[in-house]
């Protein structure tokens, strides 16, 4: 599920040079500064039957600091603070700890925040018009191991979904609800403090 949540993530966090045309997506992520919203996340199979459904509460502020609180299947508590990421399962009561670029490495967010123009990296396009709904989405030009390509749908100006697919016809959904866009978040919620009686795995720093 983390491995999942990062690489959408990748693309929340990115911040490309855009060109002189910019589309909707463009002009939305490039003065984006933080977002908070409920989710619900679904993981589907190539034949898009269901895999796994999850929700919670996100908090995310460029760059690089996120939280996101599962509340359902099970409580998990995912923090990155700019340097680390903390994922902290409270059935297990136990943290798991990795420095964050080590964690994001394989993610397309080394992709999406180099300096070039997204164009030169990316193919966009609208995919199609449904349920009121525009989707966009987005084809590395250049073959990934990770994903095959990434797609984001606003209603009007609002972002409401984000999903990734993967080179074998898997697909990870995040679907937003009450999404607030340029919040002011309090900075002590994107810091992670270990609770007592809990093991911490990895590097803590």
């Amino acid at each position: 599920m983390i491995r999942q949540l990062l690489l959408l993530l990748s693309l929340l966090l990115m911040a490309p040079a855009w060109g002189s045309s910019p589309s909707p997506v463009q002009r939305y992520f490039q003065d984006l500064r933080s977002l908070r919203a409920d989710f619900i996340q679904r993981v589907f199979d190539e034949r898009s039957q269901l895999l796994q459904s999850s929700s919670g509460q996100m908090l995310m502020q460029r760059p690089g600091k996120f939280r996101w609180d599962y509340q359902t299947p099970t409580a998990q508590v995912i923090v990155a603070d700019g340097q680390r990421l903390w994922a902290y399962d409270v059935d297990l009561a136990q943290v798991t700890v990795r420095k964050l670029d080590q964690a994001l490495s394989a993610t397309p967010l080394a992709l999406l925040s180099g300096a070039a123009p997204i164009e030169d990296t990316f193919t966009v396009g609208v995919v199609r018009n449904q349920d009121g709904l525009t989707w966009y989405e987005l084809t590395p030009k250049q073959p990934q191991p990770e994903f095959r390509l990434l797609r984001v749908a606003f209603k009007g100006d609002a972002l409401v979904s984000l999903e990734l697919e993967d080179s074998l016809g898997q697909r990870t959904r995040l679907d937003f609800q009450k999404l607030e866009r340029n919040p002011t978040l309090d900075p002590a919620l994107l810091k992670f403090t270990t609770p007592p009686n809990v093991d911490v795995v990895g590097d803590a720093g």
